[in-house]
């Protein structure tokens, strides 16, 4: 029996298994948060009968930030793997070797072949979708295992690890999004669109934005500590 390898990564079954499970637990981190900021309030409103509205808002604060922090990540997460999906079905996967040392920026910096210019290479980030220490463990891990990409990396993609165990999301590349939202010059016809096709090719939101401005303000930083 002879296997052929999907046109996309979404005609595989088992990325279907993979981001469905990513979605399964973006759901339950978002429903455990939005329950534990409903009995947070209840239990505050207790304190409160306790012991006044003063040491009730003092108790009851930190934990409604810290769910609604939880609640926020959660619904980004669903967001971007709703995006996630249309790369998915637009592009196939591409496995690469293990890259080895982190980018001198940060260690979710890393670099890929331009589609169009195999030779040359381009510079992606990971998109942080959690503040704990699994997101940075799955960054280090596609670094130093090997991993699965699907899209292009001048605008968007997706990283799997290997076994397709985490889905990670990559940023656009700035450089190549027109204001006008035409084809760059050093864009293929055929590249850009396959970019349409999955979504990729819209203007960078002003988180992306935020991030290549604080990337460009390290990186000027460390040209200054080592001239």
């Amino acid at each position: 029996m002879t296997y052929h390898e999907p046109e996309t990564a979404f005609a595989d079954p088992a990325t279907v298994r993979a981001w469905q499970r990513e979605r399964r637990r973006s759901l339950t981190t978002m429903t455990f948060w939005a329950l534990f900021l409903v009995l947070w309030v209840g239990l505050s409103t207790v304190v409160s009968g306790w012991s006044g509205t003063v040491v009730a808002s003092i108790f009851a604060v930190p934990g409604i930030l810290v769910a609604v922090v939880g609640v926020a990540l959660g619904s980004l997460r669903r967001e971007h793997l709703g995006k996630m999906r249309a790369v998915l079905a637009a592009y196939p996967w591409q496995h690469c070797p293990a890259l080895g040392e982190a980018h001198p920026a940060g260690i979710e910096y890393f670099r890929l072949p331009d589609p169009d210019e195999p030779q040359k290479h381009i510079h992606v980030a990971f998109r942080r979708y959690g503040t704990g220490k699994r997101w940075r463990r799955a960054v280090a891990e596609a670094r130093s295992a090997g991993f699965a990409f699907a899209g292009d990396p001048r605008y968007a993609g997706v990283v799997a690890l290997p076994g397709l165990r985490e889905l990670l999301a990559v940023r656009p590349q700035h450089v190549y999004i027109e204001a006008d939202g035409t084809r760059p010059r050093t864009v293929s016809e055929e590249a850009w669109r396959r970019a349409e096709e999955a979504g990729i090719t819209t203007a960078p939101s002003a988180e992306e934005q935020r991030r290549n401005v604080l990337y460009s303000l390290r990186r000027a930083a460390q040209r200054r500590a080592s001239s």
